[in-house]
């Protein structure tokens, strides 16, 4: 028996505010990994791998933007960014590999928040597919750091609330 397809429904004003966060800190996201792949303690493999992560957030920030439509900011959150900037830097790549796998795991944490009080089908649908992925990244960082599967899998991160990083 196939059960028929519920209609999605769209993003409402408050859900519109709540996606523009979501844009503006995957392109934090952005622009953390392009530092990040720059920097001389990655080997080309790695610099490839961090450029797709870089390319994922990119793509994020851009669906999200086209959710939200003409009220989406596309403009970084720097309250994200600044708190990951100092930490990505420097020649210590396991250091680098725990910043940004911090950074994919409070990701995950707040768009996983965000599922959960969105009204509109589309929206909660759109962040949950994104969230999926950057659980993956996490892991791939974690275990590329060699950490246990144990550590690659645990998510500890509290989520960013919109009001407080504006």
């Amino acid at each position: 028996m196939t059960l028929p397809a519920a209609t999605p429904t769209p993003p409402t004003a408050a859900d519109r505010a709540l996606l523009g966060f979501a844009n503006s800190a995957e392109l934090a996201a952005r622009d953390l990994y392009a530092v990040a792949a720059e920097l001389s303690a990655f080997n080309a493999e790695e610099q490839t791998m961090l450029v797709g992560f870089h390319d994922h957030h990119l793509a994020a920030g851009q669906a999200l933007a086209g959710l939200v439509g003409k009220d989406a900011s596309n403009v970084r959150e720097d309250a994200v960014y600044n708190a990951f900037r100092g930490k990505v830097a420097g020649t210590d790549k396991s250091a680098i590999f725990d910043a940004l796998r911090e950074l994919e795991n409070t990701l995950v944490s707040t768009h996983l928040s965000l599922v959960g009080v969105l009204e509109g089908t589309e929206g909660s649908a759109l962040v949950a597919s994104i969230l999926s992925i950057q659980a993956r990244h996490a892991a791939a960082l974690a275990l590329l750091d060699g950490r246990t599967i144990t550590d690659a899998l645990t998510n500890e991160a509290a989520p960013l609330a919109p009001e407080a990083t504006s």
